[in-house]
């Protein structure tokens, strides 16, 4: 496919890279001659200078051939600007970043369909979205989801008394009856990681990759033993969009929810906007603030504003005051590793989640990468059946033979249904199929999956 991404920055750099990396054809506008520089000796893709809503420069870009359109610069009217003229050189997709809620409410005078733009992507929902997934699942090392949360994946690690400790896998997902989920990955102790098979037996200090539908969730956590761990107290501390949208969502479920803001205007005016929130202006990394909020007894803590800083400051804070689980947005996505082996439990980057939010729209029942499992050699792939290809011609455990401990398919995806495949299954033309792999195994599990 043709796609034209205006704007290199963050988010259209990371697009950049994996559209290429899975076979698409790429130009790529932005107006820094520096900038392009910089990407023109990384990648491998069209860069052209210039501004993206100069149809001189979109030309340029080969926009009369484009599929598609992605305009993620950081300016709502450039984005709109450009997804106006892709219409005019009839590109069929025109996907636009909108922080504007102007633009986004639905009783909103203007509609952006009416200017160009086929799908809206707002960063600020994207992230109250993955930070509330998380929020929901508790003692969670990774949560990820696919097709809008149809498709949890959930990474914890087993402790003593955990009701799964010293049953085969097997067992398990056999007594899971209609609650389904499937373990696609585990990482023992020793430093080993591998994919399961059903003869497995868990043990205390396995770190277990499952998958499951978003109705067996209250099964999952009854395995583990965190049905009783639900949040009941939340602190969000943060001076931005995200902040309150956070806490206008976890309000609707979350019995204590307290705003820290440094910024009193945007006090003032979150406490106009939400009902069943304490709203508190004060500075997140003061300990008396702190202190004011009770965070010794918080559930949970999102530092959740406009600066990495100060959000994992007051994330670090939080926690060496008691709270539970912790959480910092990060603008800063190569210091994230760093963040987390100081104490911050989920470091979390908008633009990589907004870029992966853009692939799982791109690649809706084609072929995508969508995520790399933290510290193991695992990916998550998402595959669809070709027409009398390898992997409809047998029931799923004959086909799937050679590639055991290579590969596993954790979910199937069959007429917007969800459901866990065993070893019966028949793939048809056309399944979507999620498919955890080895890196070096993946061409080989691709072909599976080709039409012939």
């Amino acid at each position: 496919m043709q796609i034209v991404i205006v704007g290199a920055g963050t988010v259209g750099f990371e697009l950049a890279v994996q559209l290429r990396r899975v076979g698409h054809e790429i130009a790529l506008v932005e107006q820094s001659d520096e900038r392009c520089e910089e990407i023109s000796e990384r990648l491998d893709v069209l860069v052209v200078q210039g501004h993206g809503s100069s149809p001189r420069v979109l030309e340029h870009a080969n926009i009369h051939d484009a599929e598609m359109v992605l305009a993620v610069t950081s300016m709502d009217e450039v984005n709109i600007l450009v997804c106006g003229i892709a219409a005019q050189f009839n590109v069929p997709s025109r996907i636009a970043r909108i922080r504007s809620s102007e633009f986004r409410d639905p009783s909103a005078s203007v509609k952006l369909e009416g200017l160009g733009v086929t799908q809206v992507i707002d960063p600020e929902q994207i992230m109250v979205r993955v930070i509330e997934q998380i929020a929901r699942i508790p003692e969670a090392i990774e949560v990820f989801s696919y097709h809008a949360g149809q498709i949890i994946i959930a990474r914890h690690k087993l402790r003593e008394g955990m009701p799964v400790l010293g049953r085969r896998l097997a067992d398990l997902l056999h007594e899971a009856g209609n609650d389904q989920f499937l373990a696609v990955a585990l990482g023992r102790e020793e430093g080993r990681t591998f994919i399961p098979a059903g003869d497995d037996v868990l043990v205390a200090g396995d770190d277990v990759t499952t998958i499951f539908p978003r109705h067996s969730l209250p099964k999952y956590l009854d395995l583990l033993d965190l049905t009783g761990k639900i949040i009941r107290k939340a602190v969000v501390a943060g001076d931005g969009l995200t902040a309150v949208q956070l806490c206008k969502q976890l309000s609707g479920w979350v019995e204590d929810v307290t705003l820290v803001s440094n910024n009193n205007d945007h006090a003032h005016a979150a406490a106009d906007q939400l009902d069943r929130v304490e709203v508190i202006h004060g500075d997140p990394t003061d300990r008396e603030v702190l202190h004011e909020v009770n965070v010794a007894t918080t559930d949970l803590f999102v530092g959740a504003g406009r600066e990495t800083t100060p959000n994992v400051m007051s994330a670090l804070l939080a926690r060496s005051e008691g709270a539970n689980r912790v959480i910092a947005v990060s603008y800063e996505p190569k210091s994230n590793r760093l963040f987390r082996e100081i104490g911050v439990d989920h470091v979390l980057s908008p633009r990589r989640a907004m870029a992966q939010e853009i692939m799982d729209i791109i690649h809706r029942g084609r072929r995508s990468v969508e995520l790399q499992l933290r510290d193991m050699d695992l990916e998550s792939v998402e595959l669809v059946a070709g027409n009398k290809s390898k992997i409809t011609a047998a029931p799923l455990q004959k086909v799937w033979m050679p590639y055991k401990r290579q590969a596993i398919v954790g979910a199937l995806i069959r007429d917007g249904q969800v459901s866990i495949p065993r070893g019966n299954t028949e793939v048809q033309a056309g399944d979507e199929l999620i498919v955890v792999v080895k890196p070096k195994h993946i061409h080989k599990i691709q072909s599976l999956f080709k039409e012939r």
